[in-house]
């Protein structure tokens, strides 16, 4: 009886593809480290750069400038893709992080409106897309690498890992944040202290620089380079036969980051601006509850890979829309910073579930020859309509409304288109995935890539 040869994947040991996880996921903390430090400062910022009487109106500027950085994020997703399937994903990722480390650093040094006047928010806004354009090809060429390295006996733990690095950038920026504010006074916070998150991702950078100098491109790249199988020109492929595929990755990107734009960035600001919360307490919050936001991707990996994609994916949606109103009416009403902690650990554990399926099924659904660049496409696009505008129609519609609560029906809105979806995507238990997997591979076999691949495989 023939035996089905292993998975390309599975030629590569469980210890390379846990350090190719970890450099994704140091790529990851930076890049939400660097991107939420500003949507946490926005408050001290915003009068530095945007100086107005209407303080509503500077907070608003403030998360204008913080959406530029993800308007561009399509177009780095197509060039950092088209680099990644032609060149490298290594090659692609080794790129990104050095742009997004440099950028951050460059943010931590602009002079303010105070010292060049109109210039100041110029360069802020110049920088911005600098980040922007090039965090549009991390996370999701850290996915796709990963997608072709790790065991599939492991899938669902390793979708998880890069994922995982975003809690970790969040919770670190919360944290850096509560420290600074809480140990220099207002003048010191407003003259100096805002820029040392963005300083500390020069050390950041180089560590993962360090670590990604020593991995090797994928296996299922080096067979479409041994065999000149490259994709001449992957984004006209994606445009022309992979229209479905773009717009589920483009929609279920755009409602897990309009529930982590939310979440993440719009309610820290709320609860210092509007709810009268002291800073310094609602950064150690939000870092508190970041701990709950790594356990859930773990925990939502590791189910994934028991019930599937589709299912683990259609649960934390659900629970979520549920609770998105209420969260947003406790929250309104409390003064209490325990509650906060518990409302926000609550929001954190169904909202931060929905990614290691999400990610998991941006990189299945695409074959190797324009996984980077398909992926990338959709999920920037879906980024740009949720996590860069999320905060500021948060805060426009309590601008309109006067209710506090009002966000919450984006986040309820956003989970119900998720679930319809989702609903199109290939059925999630394990088999199924599986299953889909096997016939993404039929359905390339024809591909020089893909013949070559078999050859390989069927070799003693």
């Amino acid at each position: 009886m023939a035996m089905t040869p292993p998975l390309v994947t599975d030629l590569v040991s469980r210890r390379t593809a846990t350090r190719i996880a970890f450099a994704g996921f140091f790529g990851t903390v930076i890049e939400y480290f660097e991107f939420l430090s500003y949507g946490y400062l926005a408050v001290i910022i915003a009068p530095l750069f945007f100086p107005a009487e209407n303080k509503s109106l500077s907070i608003l500027s403030a998360f204008l400038v913080f959406a530029t950085g993800y308007f561009v994020r399509p177009l780095g997703g197509l060039f950092f893709g088209r680099l990644g399937d032609k060149r490298g994903r290594r090659t692609a990722l080794m790129v990104t992080v050095l742009v997004m480390g440099l950028s951050s650093v460059a943010l931590g040094l602009l002079p303010t409106y105070a010292a060049v006047g109109v210039l100041a928010p110029i360069l802020l806004i110049v920088v911005r897309l600098v980040q922007g354009f090039s965090a549009g090809g991390e996370i999701i060429g850290s996915v796709t690498y990963l997608a072709e390295a790790a065991p599939k006996k492991y899938s669902g733990l390793f979708s998880a890992i890069t994922p995982a690095g975003s809690t970790v950038g969040v919770g670190l920026a919360a944290l850096t944040a509560a420290i600074v504010t809480s140990t220099t006074s207002p003048q010191q916070m407003t003259e100096w202290g805002w820029r040392i998150p963005f300083l500390l991702c020069l050390p950041l950078m180089v560590v993962t620089i360090l670590i990604r100098l020593k991995l090797e491109d994928s296996p299922e790249f080096k067979l479409l380079v041994e065999n000149s199988a490259i994709e001449k020109t992957p984004i006209r492929t994606v445009l022309r036969s992979y229209k479905k595929q773009v717009l589920q990755v483009l929609a279920v990107a755009m409602v897990i980051n309009i529930v982590g734009g939310v979440g993440s960035t719009y309610i820290t600001t709320a609860l210092i601006a509007n709810a009268g919360f002291p800073a310094g307490q609602v950064y150690f919050v939000t870092a508190g509850a970041a701990i709950v936001s790594f356990a859930a991707m773990i925990g939502s990996g590791l189910l994934s890979q028991r019930i599937g994609r589709r299912r683990t994916l259609l649960a934390s949606l659900i629970l979520l829309g549920i609770y998105a109103i209420p969260a947003f009416i406790i929250l309104r009403d409390t003064k209490s910073i325990l509650v906060v902690l518990i409302a926000l650990a609550i929001w954190n554990l169904f909202a931060n579930a929905q990614s290691p399926p999400s990610f998991g099924t941006f990189a299945a659904i695409f074959p190797p020859a324009i996984r980077y660049t398909g992926a990338a496409l959709g999920f920037n696009i879906g980024v740009v309509l949720g996590g860069g505008l999320s905060p500021y129609f948060s805060q426009l519609m309590l601008t309109t409304t006067g209710d506090q609560a009002s966000p919450a029906y984006l986040v309820a809105a956003a989970c119900v288109l998720g679930v319809v979806v989702v609903l199109t995507l290939p059925k999630g238990t394990k088999a199924e995935d599986e299953a889909a997997t096997a016939a993404l591979l039929q359905e390339t076999a024809a591909s020089p890539a893909n013949e070559a691949m078999k050859r390989q495989l069927d070799t003693p």
